[in-house]
């Protein structure tokens, strides 16, 4: 069984049980993209990654939770806790073989998401819950809009994939980043530091179909573009190709 399927199924495993929890990140992407992926560019992961909403989980109740549907899919497999939740920080658990070899690693956030939508998972077809496209791409913009960008290159690639696939408005992102609050930065990493972010990408495996670095940087530049002044680019809608509706003196830079 491809490591890949293998996820899809404790994920599926989950959602049958009722276990409350959102899935987010490259997984989920890539049902997104399974279908209608224009960009052909596809991230690989070893990583399960959601939001725990139900309330007051322990370590040894998640623990337990994922064991039970890690074991259902191979019985040889265990669960292990490498690190607690806390306060900005997500409970990390990691897959291992018989020998302890890690085989995959499930982080998981504890706290609310409202912004979910189901998925289809196409091992099963099993329905299990996601984070919206919308949730998942602020999330990503403001991991990459400050300090720190080289370390999220991945994000970058998955940026450049949504933005071939989906509508999105900065009015529905702000909506999201005043909910959530979580205001991301004002993108002077990622304009001043392009060579840096270019060295991190050249070490990025795992992508199919992988961009050359100045076409993913061009076309995500001219995505993050406006999110430099949201006040004055409120109503913009990005389209797969380019934005509308932002003010006359920026419109050169659109599509």
């Amino acid at each position: 069984m491809e490591l890949m399927e293998f996820l899809y199924r404790v994920m599926e495993k989950l959602s049958d049980a009722g276990v409350p929890i959102v899935f987010k990140g490259a997984m989920v992407l890539n049902l997104v993209i399974q279908n209608n992926n224009p960009s052909k560019v596809e991230r690989l992961t070893r990583d399960i990654d959601g939001d725990w909403i139900g309330e007051g989980p322990t370590m040894e109740q998640m623990l337990n939770t994922l064991q039970t549907a890690v074991k259902d899919v191979d019985s040889s497999l265990l669960v292990e806790i490498y690190r607690e939740f806390g306060e900005k920080k997500s409970a990390g658990f990691k897959i291992v073989n018989e020998f302890g070899e890690k085989i995959a690693s499930i982080d998981l956030s504890v706290r609310k998401n409202e912004f979910t939508q189901p998925y289809l998972s196409y091992v099963n077809d099993v329905s299990i819950i996601g984070a919206s496209l919308d949730k998942m791409l602020a999330d990503k913009l403001h991991a990459v809009s400050d300090k720190g960008v080289c370390r999220r290159v991945k994000d970058l690639v998955d940026i450049y994939a949504i933005s071939y696939i989906s509508e999105c408005s900065i009015d529905k992102l702000v909506n999201i980043w005043d909910k959530t609050g979580r205001t991301p930065g004002d993108f002077t990493e990622f304009r001043e530091r392009m060579t840096d972010i270019g060295l991190a990408y050249d070490k990025l495996v795992g992508i199919k179909n992988k961009p050359d670095f100045i076409d993913l940087y061009t076309r995500v530049s001219e995505f993050v573009y406006p999110f430099s002044d949201l006040e004055k680019n409120k109503g913009a809608v990005w389209t797969p190709y380019g934005w509308k509706g932002l003010p006359v003196q920026i419109k050169g830079r659109s599509r």
